[in-house]
Order: C-alpha cells, then structure tokens, then sequence
C-alpha cells in the first residue's frame, strides 16, 4: 500500500532504508520529477547531496526519455563540485544508457520496423514524430511543423531536418511522438494493434507518446548499470511521476512518486514524496543522506 507524504514538513516512508541503510544506487526522472516547475533544481543543495552519497558510496543515475545530450547539460561540472564519481544516464526512456561518457547499451530498430512504424504514422492527421537514433533526432520535411520540430529541440537538442526517415544511417532507438487533443491513447492503441508488438507505445505526459523497442524500458536500463556495477535493484531507490516511470518504480527496492504524480506511476511505487514544485526529491534524499 502506498503510504502518501502530502506535505514537505512530514518524513516520507523509505522502505528498507528507513532504518539508516543507504540504498547503492540512486535514479530519478527529470521532467516533473527532479525539476521543478521552471525546468530548474537547486544546484548548491543537489552538490551537498550528492557529495553526501559518494560518502555512502551511492551512485546516481538520471532516468529520462529525453536525450541524453540535453540531459548532461543539467549536471555539467557538479561531479567536480561534489568530488563523486560521474553521473550515470538511463535516456531516451531507456533505449541509450551512457556511463562516464561512454554509451554502454543501446536499443537498435530495424530498417523494416522503423518503415512500418512510419507508413502508420505519417498517415495520421493527429500527431507529429521525430526519430531518435545515437546520434541525434531526425524529423522528416513536409510531416512536422516547425514548431513542432522547435519543441522537440527542448528535450533533443541535436535534431535536424531530412528528407526521408526511413534512409538514414544512425542507429534508430525510438520514435517520440506528440498527439493532439487528447488522442495519445487512440494512436498508442492503434499502434499496438498495427505493428503487433514490434513497438511498445509508452506514455509520458502531455500528449507525448514513445514508441519503444519491446522489453527497452527505465528499469532495464537500471539493471544494465546494476549489472556492470555488481549491484542488485532491490538496492535501489527511484522517484517518478509519469507512466514511462512505472516499471523502474516497480522494480527497484523502493520506488517514491511524486505527490502530484500520474495515478499509474502512484500505483507502481511504494510510497510518494513532495511534489517537483517543493524539490521533494532533494528533500527525500537529504533525509536519507544528511539528517
């Protein structure tokens, strides 16, 4: 049952770390989760906290479906400010997972897959897609907007026009696809029924939908590092707030959503914490590593 942290003055319920253990490894989202509402955290605390969890010799790994080269933007130069070991990534919703700057797994589309998946999509009327891939994301001329290729550029900032999608030369990881009106549901369920499995849809809030590899999730990111690093996920802790969260909050050893979370990620997780509006991851892992 989860147990609900509803304000920032309360303790929030960590599991088996509740009586002083530390968890080996430490992975958050970012959207929604680890930023607050202006896409920003706190970088003097989050220094004094991790350099605390080097001293428990606890890792930390950022968990998103954003691209990794946006990702490391946030944290440029803080390993240095807090004297720990790099950052780890689980990106583009697990699909590329780097380790000190080396990609260390990676999913990998077929050429017939990434055709399938696209004659579906550029036939419909109520969503645009660009295509990951290592490289960068790609965006095909006369399927978009350019104000939809301006949004993505947020989240993956290498992106750029081509003439086909369906020809290029990168590896491709995933598609990522924003919805109008509320349709991400209909076209995650037609999808499904088209591609008969070949893609996972995975939604993330906001009308966006990523069409995955099977089995190419958070959690297994997570365990591709556990793996290399001799840890288990039950030494884990994750905070999450959105569905492509819940399987990396249902597989560690104790998974925290936010208190303003998606009512799946709730479900997936042991236990909730502040809000992003209030940094409750920050504040969860004070507790743990400071108090």
């Amino acid at each position: 049952m989860v147990k609900r942290c509803g304000s920032s003055k309360r303790k929030v319920s960590l599991g088996p770390f509740q009586d002083g253990s530390k968890p080996r490894l430490v992975a958050t989202d970012m959207d929604g989760t680890f930023l607050n509402q202006f896409g920003e955290y706190d970088r003097e605390r989050f220094a004094r906290v991790l350099s605390a969890m080097a001293e428990s010799d606890t890792r930390f790994v950022v968990a998103s479906g954003n691209q990794y080269y946006q990702l490391r933007t946030f944290f440029e130069g803080i390993e240095e400010e807090a004297d720990t070991s790099p950052i780890a990534y689980v990106a583009e919703n697990g699909a590329l997972v780097v380790d000190d700057g080396l990609v260390i797994d990676h999913a990998s589309l077929s050429q017939g897959v990434v055709k399938d998946a696209w004659r579906l999509l550029s036939s419909r009327v109520d969503a645009e897609c660009a295509l990951c891939c290592v490289n960068g994301a790609y965006v095909q001329h006369g399927s978009a907007s350019q104000g939809f290729f301006e949004l993505m550029s947020r989240y993956f900032p290498r992106i750029s026009w081509t003439d086909d999608l369906t020809s290029l030369s990168d590896i491709a990881l995933k598609f990522s696809i924003e919805t109008r009106n509320g349709t991400e549901q209909a076209l995650s369920e037609a999808v499904s029924d088209a591609l008969c499995g070949a893609l996972v849809p995975v939604v993330s809030g906001n009308g966006s939908v990523d069409l995955m590899a099977p089995g190419c999730t958070k959690a297994t990111g997570l365990a591709t590092l556990c793996k290399r690093w001799g840890l288990s996920l039950d030494e884990c802790l994750a905070f999450g707030d959105n569905g492509n969260d819940v399987d990396m909050l249902a597989a560690v050893g104790w998974g925290a959503a936010m208190d303003n979370a998606a009512l799946d990620a709730i479900r997936a997780a042991d236990t909730t914490c502040p809000p992003n509006t209030e940094s409750g991851v920050l504040e969860t892992l004070e507790q743990l590593f400071l108090d």
